[in-house]
């Protein structure tokens, strides 16, 4: 049985959202939506709570920021790295993602910070389809 971790490391964490943050542009295209605004807020309080060096925040806004330029240059270029580009997660690294996003939120001392966590996690759920996934698996009680 393949072990799971509780969260991703804060590292680790952050490169997830940064990289859910980059593949939402890729595919919405829409620099200013709310759902893009509310996952670029997410990366700087992962940062924030689980107290990383500013040069690893900055690395991840600055991916941003190039992909929004390569958005509105109409470029089309990614900016990740093609194993990172649209990565395809199951459901045991969707959760994994989500607990560290919980995690996250319980390190944050004000309650709107949580909030934005929160509501991210909910956001990132929907579209990797986590209730997919659990659907496909069933509640693993049927009987054969």
């Amino acid at each position: 049985m393949k072990e799971i971790n509780k969260h991703p490391a804060p590292k680790k964490l952050l490169r997830q959202v940064t990289a859910e943050t980059i593949n939402g542009l890729e595919l919405g295209g829409e620099i200013d939506h709310p759902s893009i605004i509310k996952l670029e807020t997410a990366v700087g309080l992962i940062a924030k709570a689980w107290k990383l060096p500013q040069e690893t925040l900055q690395s991840s806004i600055d991916l941003i920021q190039r992909q929004k330029q390569n958005i509105l240059s109409g470029s089309g270029e990614g900016v990740l790295p093609p194993d990172e580009d649209l990565e395809s997660y199951d459901g045991p690294m969707i959760v994994e993602l989500l607990w560290g996003l919980f995690e996250t939120a319980v390190k944050l001392e004000c309650a709107q910070d949580r909030t934005v966590i929160h509501e991210t996690a909910i956001l990132i759920a929907d579209s990797l389809s986590l209730g997919e996934w659990i659907e496909e698996c069933g509640s693993g009680n049927e009987k054969n």
